[in-house]
């Protein structure tokens, strides 16, 4: 039983023509920099004039012309075997070839980088990319146990000769002893026309001062500054290292000359947990217009301050979902492709074909092509609610809906989808030959409940636009929910370990389903699952404190029994439990819950905001609280994330100690699998809608501050955004190619450290596109793109407190304006010292302020408190707490 797709295309195609991809400025690129780097020294490691210092297998053959190439230059050629119909093998295999060129225990530690002159030909794949691999035989072996370290890969997309440099600064090379270029043809069966070839020219090793790859210090003469700008009431700082005198200029420039020093500061040293630095705090600055940062010689890179500093990044990221696109022809990437890869049920098939693939290869699934959806409908949502960039809501909805339609479509009876189904090649789109794939869809939760809710969002955006579409949405979200609600998450559901949910975790997207259902309905189910699933919220969070050293609250486990801190390493969503509390309190603000779901939300906030401080001046949020005593629970036969207890154990104590043998680490206890933007960005969301909820300026700066890390503040001072900003560097993109717009997986640690480490190599995983990524940057925006109105209100509602030496909590509202208000004052562990004011009705005057006071006792000493004072009908309210 087959669905066809073609109907689907068509009409999808035909609302959405196909569009450029946004033009890669090169210029502005960290390859572009590397190539104007001096060279201090170099050798060259092999001239292609001894064909016997070559090994060759794979599917192939090599030559080494005799005509010289670029003038002098000699060259070996490979030539691709492809498969082709009728002689196809029996066991088919992407075809592949592997060049060897054997080193004797040569020591390269004089060098620093490795340059080849490569020349790609081909048609029919979109891009060529290549492996390189250096093996080094001395104490430290290279490639690493994972075989991460000590392999490079390239993505050639353009034809003729090509500069290809790949700085080796980070890894062991006193006693090399082989080189490698090996290649897959990124294609099962071939068309008729298709040909794949290259050329390797001159290699070539040179010393170079090469860029900071490790550790916190930003490099000499360098700015870590947010190459996509500041907003203009935010605070606004830099970091630097090396920086000549005493003071620092923000100049205002154009296109082309120097203009005016708007602003001139002195340069602040500051030491921290991560060592000494020099700041460049300039929030001072609100005028918009582009700048620069000048100290003495050093002269950093153009940025904006405006109010629409994060829109480019968003359209950027909005470019990369476009050409991701699975089953539509975006030019100068794909045509329509995988028409001949199937969900199955039984005897039931669909074709995969459509949504987004997920990374650098071309795999799918409900997990992302749904939280990408929902995160572009609650961006457009709330800027169309606010009366904000119209274009880009229009924009946000359209590539919303690509995503929506394979939500809609991609799902059999009875709850059963694709979770997640892996895919590496480009199909001949040809059913029923031997580059057909198959995924069997299984009945998850985690992916029926993100489906319900991207289809429930979906129905309320497109109510109006797309009535019918709403109404579809709706229907089959309805149906997702039925089935998630009953559920079992487990192995036997699962389609990768890496996607598998905690419980704790699971109540969190449940909760977010059923209360978008409910706004949607009104129906009271969704309501009331929705309080049912915050409990088990609620009572998987650490309340009281723990640490003797460095005291921490509000993290949470993976359920209410707390047995097992909950943790994450590759994909996360640990925005989950606190987007959703969010979500509830806004939803059913007389609930008797309500301050409950309030105290755990700002438990988690406040977590977030103590913990930034061990990475100060950075303030990147630290991954998670570990107990030591846990590595005991780590299997110790290794597998395909974990390792031994041993190394988990090292990975812990790297981290911050917090006393008591808590520790807590910026990075993630990982192994094999590395890059932390899932994590960083999921909580940078939580701590956003937090932050949104409270009114809580400092919180939502703080998750600007993940932002700003991501695009050029980080000791990298390079922006990880494929095309915005500068000095980013290619990502493992091995099948679509560079796109404008590509997160990466994220940074990573370097073995057992707890540092930053983002080596110029470009390797899956850490360095891998991943719409993961792009689906967390964009639900973040949701919260840091609107102007801040913080500042108004906090002028006229002021709620403060203070704790006397007996422990007295002394709570204040200082309000003022005008008529008849009713005051309401909730709390969480405490108790009020005269219970029957928590309520009050006050007359206002016009500039009359009137302070309200209250007096409580914490009831819990070994927990924080919480207090959240509101005016009747939600129009002003503040909340305090205390550690």
């Amino acid at each position: 039983m087959v669905a066809a797709l073609a109907g689907d295309v068509v009409r999808a195609q035909s609302t959405a023509p196909p569009r450029a991809l946004l033009p890669i400025e090169f210029p502005n690129s960290a390859e572009y920099g590397w190539m104007a780097k001096p060279v201090h020294a170099s050798r060259v490691l092999d001239d292609l004039t001894q064909p016997a210092n070559w090994k060759f297998s794979g599917a192939g053959t090599i030559s080494f012309p005799e005509t010289p190439r670029l003038g002098d230059m000699r060259a070996l050629r490979v030539e691709m075997q492809l498969h082709r119909p009728p002689n196809l093998p029996e066991r088919m295999r992407l075809p592949a070839v592997n060049l060897r060129r054997a080193v004797a225990n040569e020591d390269w530690s004089g060098y620093n980088r490795i340059v080849i002159w490569i020349k790609p030909d081909f048609a029919g794949v979109p891009v060529l990319p290549l492996q390189l691999v250096m093996h080094n035989a001395g104490a430290v072996k290279v490639p690493d146990r994972y075989g991460r370290e000590g392999t490079h890969f390239v993505t050639l997309a353009q034809q003729g000769w090509q500069q290809i440099i790949w700085e080796i600064e980070p890894l062991a090379r006193d006693r090399v002893t082989l080189f490698e270029i090996g290649y897959f043809v990124n294609r099962m069966i071939a068309n008729p026309d298709d040909h794949v070839a290259f050329e390797v020219g001159r290699i070539e090793l040179q010393k170079v001062d090469t860029d900071v790859h490790t550790g916190w210090s930003v490099g000499a003469g360098k700015f870590a500054f947010s190459h996509s700008g500041y907003q203009v009431e935010s605070r606004k700082s830099a970091i630097a290292n090396g920086l000549a005198g005493t003071h620092f200029d923000v100049v205002r420039v154009g296109d082309i000359a120097f203009g005016e020093t708007m602003l001139r500061k002195p340069i602040q040293q500051i030491t921290t947990a991560t060592g000494t630095h020099q700041q460049l705090d300039f929030s001072e600055l609100t005028a918009a217009g582009r700048y620069v940062l000048r100290a003495g010689a050093h002269i950093s890179k153009p940025f904006v301050v405006s109010d629409t500093a994060w829109l480019p990044s968003i359209y950027k990221s909005l470019n990369f979902y476009y050409g991701n696109r699975c089953g539509f022809d975006v030019p100068g990437v794909h045509g329509i492709d995988h028409l001949d890869w199937f969900a199955t049920l039984g005897d039931k098939r669909l074709t995969m074909s459509g949504g987004w693939h997920d990374a650098g290869d071309l795999s799918q699934g409900v997990i992302n092509t749904g939280e990408g959806s929902y995160a572009m409908f609650a961006l457009a949502e709330r800027l169309a609610a606010q009366g904000q960039h119209p274009v880009l809501v229009d924009r946000l909805i359209e590539e919303a809906s690509w995503g929506l339609d394979w939500v809609l479509r991609v799902r059999f009876g009875g709850g059963y989808r694709v979770g997640f189904g892996a895919h590496n090649f480009w199909s001949n789109n040809i059913a029923g030959d031997g580059d057909d794939r198959f995924v069997e869809a299984k009945n998850n939760p985690n992916a029926n409940y993100i489906a319900a809710a991207a289809g429930a969002i979906a129905a309320r955006v497109l109510r109006t636009r797309d009535p019918a579409r709403a109404t579809e949405a709706l229907r089959i979200a309805r149906d997702d929910w039925a089935h998630a609600i009953v559920g079992i998450e487990g192995p036997s559901t699962w389609h990768t370990p890496a996607f598998a949910a905690s419980r704790m975790e699971l109540a969190g997207i449940g909760i977010t389903a059923s209360i978008e259902l409910w706004h949607a309905t009104h129906e009271a189910q969704y309501r009331d699952k929705a309080v049912e699933l915050a409990r088990i919220v609620m009572a998987s969070q650490q309340v009281a404190r723990v640490g003797s050293t460095m005291p921490l609250s509000g993290f949470f486990y993976t359920g209410p029994d707390r047995d097992t801190i909950f943790h994450q390493f590759h994909r996360a969503a640990d925005q989950a439990p606190v987007v959703a509390l969010t979500q509830l309190i806004d939803a059913l603000p007389h609930h008797v819950d309500w301050m409950s779901w309030y105290a755990t939300v700002v438990r988690y906030a406040e977590y977030q905001k103590q913990s930034s401080r061990v990475t100060a001046p950075y303030e990147v949020l630290p991954a998670y609280v570990y107990r030591l005593a846990d590595s005991v629970q780590v299997p110790d036969s290794g597998g395909r994330y974990l390792e031994s207890r041993k190394e988990y154990a090292e990975q812990v104590r790297a981290g911050t100690a917090m006393g008591d043998g808590w520790y807590l680490r910026t990075f993630p206890v990982w192994f094999q699998r590395r890059g932390n933007y899932g994590v960083l960005l999921s909580q940078a969301k939580g701590l956003s809608a937090a932050s949104r909820m409270r009114g809580d300026r400092e919180g939502l700066e703080l998750a600007t501050r993940q932002a700003e890390w991501v695009v050029g503040r980080n000791p990298f001072s390079q922006s990880t955004m494929y095309g915005e900003g500068y000095d980013w560097a290619q990502q493992y993109s091995v099948s679509s190619g560079d796109m404008v717009g590509t997160l990466p997986v994220g940074m990573q640690s370097r073995g057992t450290s707890d540092l930053p480490y983002y080596p110029s190599q470009n390797m899956y995983v850490y360095k891998e596109v991943w719409v993961h990524s792009n689906n967390r940057w964009l639900w973040l925006m949701e919260d840091l793109l609107p102007r801040y109105t913080l500042a108004a209100a906090a002028n006229t509602f002021a709620f403060t407190s203070n704790t006397a030496p007996n422990g007295d909590v002394t709570l204040r509202l200082t309000l003022s304006g005008s008529g008849v208000r009713r005051i309401s004052l909730r709390v969480d562990n405490l108790k009020l010292r005269v219970p029957n004011q928590a309520t009050q009705s006050i007359t206002l005057r016009t500039n009359e302020p009137i302070t309200l006071t209250w007096t409580a006792r914490r009831e819990r000493p070994d927990a924080p408190w919480v207090a959240v004072v509101a005016e009747e009908g939600g129009v002003r309210r503040a909340d305090q707490y205390g550690h």
